[in-house]
C-alpha cells in the first residue's frame, strides 16, 4: 500500500515522513481502521487532535540489532507508524508479547486490528507526558 495519500488525509494532525517512503505490504481495509483505532487510543488518554503527530518511517531492522529474548521486531525493512501526543501515561507493552499478544493496554484492546492489518510488532510507549503507539509493518517487495 502506498502511504503518501493516507498522511495527505491526515494533515488536522502533525505529519512526518521522509522523503521517499517506502510501500508497506497491507491493505487499505485493514490499515485505515488500525490507524483510526491508534488516533482514538491517544485521544482516549488526554491528547487533543490537532497536537498528535502521525510519523511515518523506513526501518531496517538488522540481525544485530535483533534482541536474543525475543523482543523487537525481526530483522526485515519496515514501514512503522507511529502517533504521538499529549496525554495520560500508559504502560510500556509491545505486541505480539512473550508468551502471546498484549496482555494489558491498548494494544490488547487492538490487537485483532494489528492482526488484521499484517502488522509485525508493536509497542506503546509512555515519557514527559507523552506517549506513542507505534507499530511497524513489512515492506511490500
Amino acid at each position: 500500500m502506498k502511504l503518501e495519500a493516507l498522511l495527505r488525509a491526515h494533515g488536522f494532525m502533525r505529519v512526518e515522513r521522509p522523503p521517499e517512503l517506502w510501500e508497506a505490504d497491507t491493505e487499505d481495509t485493514a490499515l485505515i481502521p488500525l490507524l483510526g483505532e491508534m488516533i482514538a487510543a491517544r485521544l482516549a488518554l488526554g491528547g487533543r487532535l490537532e497536537e498528535l503527530t502521525l510519523n511515518a518511517s523506513n526501518v531496517v531492522v538488522a540481525a544485530d540489532d535483533f534482541d536474543d529474548e525475543g523482543r523487537g521486531p525481526a530483522p526485515g525493512e519496515y514501514v512503522a507508524l507511529t502517533v504521538m501526543g499529549e496525554g495520560a501515561p500508559e504502560d510500556d507493552a509491545t505486541w505480539p508479547a512473550q508468551g502471546g499478544g498484549a496482555r494489558s493496554g491498548v494494544l490488547q484492546r487492538i490487537s485483532g486490528r494489528l492482526a488484521d492489518a499484517g502488522v509485525r510488532y508493536a509497542y506503546t510507549r509512555s515519557f514527559d507526558g507523552k506517549g506513542t503507539i507505534t507499530v511497524f509493518l513489512a515492506r511490500k517487495a
